[in-house]
């Protein structure tokens, strides 16, 4: 039995006065005594005698997975032979005036340090309220300013949290080398922008070497502003987006065209992913039942080309800027795509003229973007779009979160190892800081 009870709690079994376990199929209980140690007074310092046990102490102590688990603890009482003062002996289970157990406050940390858990969920694992789990959160998390890293990547996510006064986007910012998130804004606006980079001293401001953004202006001006020493480069993969968006308005318009349920309405309609994904064309030729003969991918391809020369001189431009964002390099970029930028114009064809306007505006960011300050790795949102990722889930799993104060501090502690919790017995609640987007 003392065996039992010194492995689940490594308590020195000598100190054990005695100890018993009850069972049920819904409840275990510890029953544990240790022998008096005659501490001194925790008031005058004085010798103390034992007065007794005190009445015992219920506490929740989630070890058992299938069942609640409880240490009914008695704790020594004590008299103190010289002021004679009273107090009891010390816990070694959880502080004094909590109901559970260090190993119970521990697993729920742990727990809440993933976001794939809700405190729901947490709750009930460890049986006790989704009030309390929030409430030790609240108390052993405590963000303070991360310094700005050297590389900073800044993306939004859309939530219910956001500040819609300025935005419906909170705004993400991420370490680019360290790999981590280090800040959430209620807010992508220009102004809760400024208001977050105005707190930050000018030489921490001037150590930001770059900055990867997508095409939301504000971003471009701020980082302008208040990181004067930083490189600002634009996500390739946004770019490449609105030339696919482009492209596809190309080939519906094409399709509206076309009389329905045509050879060129099946081909537009079925085939859609031959000309707006990467494809491996030379497979084996299959057997086309339209056709009533064996086509490859590569000679549908060609058939959907013939359907238009529009289509066809949009999808070479289309393929001539896809090859330029996967193999240019930073000393090659800038002629390569000045060739480009004239091809696309000279093409005049009107859905593309977003996108020239687009390559004109952005052209400085879209090169920089071909630097690789980092690991050979191009300069882009990738790990902020994956921390994105991260977060949507969370949300999409808590089924609405709405305390912003606490959800910042929650995806911080879970996506940003340098943050840690720390178990104390000071109690507080963020509960109040609801609608408080101050950070």
């Amino acid at each position: 039995m003392y065996d039992f009870i010194t492995d689940l709690f490594n308590i020195d079994k000598n100190l054990i006065q005695f100890s018993d376990i009850k069972s049920s199929p819904d409840l275990t209980q510890l029953f544990i005594a240790l022998k008096p140690s005659n501490p001194p007074c925790p008031y005058c310092s004085g010798i103390s005698h034992s007065n007794g046990y005190h009445r015992p102490k219920y506490i929740n102590h989630p070890k058992l997975t299938d069942r609640k688990c409880v240490i009914v603890f008695k704790n020594n009482r004590y008299q103190c032979n010289e002021c004679l003062r009273t107090f009891s002996g010390k816990n070694p289970f959880t502080f004094s005036t909590f109901k559970n157990s260090y190993l119970a406050l521990n697993n729920i940390m742990k727990s809440l340090s993933n976001l794939n858990y809700t405190y729901s969920m947490v709750a009930q694992l460890n049986h006790i309220s989704i009030t309390q789990v929030q409430r030790y959160f609240d108390s052993f998390v405590n963000i303070p300013r991360i310094h700005l890293p050297e590389s900073i990547g800044i993306d939004e996510i859309h939530s219910k949290m956001a500040n819609r006064r300025d935005s419906a986007y909170l705004c993400i910012m991420v370490d680019n080398v360290n790999r981590s998130l280090f800040e959430i804004l209620p807010s992508r606006s220009k102004a809760e922008l400024k208001r977050y980079f105005d707190k930050i001293p000018l030489a921490e401001r001037n150590n930001v070497k770059y900055v990867t953004i997508d095409m939301w202006l504000p971003y471009k001006d701020i980082a302008a502003t208040y990181l004067r020493n930083a490189i600002i480069a634009v996500d390739p993969f946004h770019v490449v987006k609105h030339l696919m968006d482009c492209f596809t308005r190309i080939r519906l318009n094409i399709l509206y065209q076309v009389e329905y349920n045509s050879n060129s309405y099946y081909l537009l309609k079925t085939w859609k992913d031959l000309i707006e994904t990467d494809v491996y064309l030379d497979n084996k030729p299959v057997y086309n039942k339209r056709f009533n003969r064996k086509l490859n991918k590569r000679d549908l391809l060609d058939m959907i080309l013939d359907i238009s020369e529009n289509l066809a001189l949009a999808y070479r431009l289309k393929e001539m800027y896809l090859l330029f964002n996967q193999k240019a390099t930073e000393e090659n970029c800038e002629q390569w795509f000045n060739s480009i930028y004239e091809a696309f114009i000279e093409a005049q064809i009107p859905e593309y003229h977003e996108f020239i306007i687009l390559l004109n505006n952005w052209k400085i960011e879209i090169l920089n973007s071909f630097k690789r300050p980092f690991d050979n790795r191009k300069l882009s949102n990738s790990l902020s779009e994956n921390i994105n990722g991260q977060i949507r889930t969370y949300l999409a799993i808590s089924n609405g979160v709405t305390n912003f104060t606490r959800f910042r501090k929650r995806c911080l502690l879970a996506l940003n190892k340098k943050v840690f919790y720390s178990i104390n017995d000071h109690l507080k609640s963020d509960k109040n800081s609801k609608k408080n987007h101050s950070l």
